[in-house]
């Protein structure tokens, strides 16, 4: 971690199976996607996790076509509500 960073309460890691795209060309194109829809969307899960909670998230890729930018935004942004309602569940689960 560089000097002066804050650490985040979130790390994310990407993969596209080599299987189903055998270019890598194709393989980072995706995975540039999904780190940009991840930067544009993460402050949906970063406000449900507490402060000294930290989470570990691994996103793999298994369609066998490639998406267009649209479509992948829209499947990270469900995935990450649906994720931060899960966790907001648990924290009040721990508060009973």
């Amino acid at each position: 971690m560089p000097r002066g960073a804050e650490p985040s309460p979130v790390r994310v890691g990407f993969s596209v199976p080599k299987k189903k795209f055998r270019n890598a060309v194709d393989r980072n194109r995706v995975k540039r996607l999904l780190r940009e829809a991840w930067r544009l969307n993460k402050h949906l899960l970063y406000a449900a996790v507490a402060p000294e909670d930290h989470l570990h998230i691994f996103l793999i890729f298994t369609d066998n076509k490639l998406p267009e930018t649209p479509a992948i935004t829209v499947v990270v942004t469900n995935g990450l509500l649906k994720l931060a309602e899960q966790i907001g569940k648990q924290q009040q689960q721990k508060e009973l």
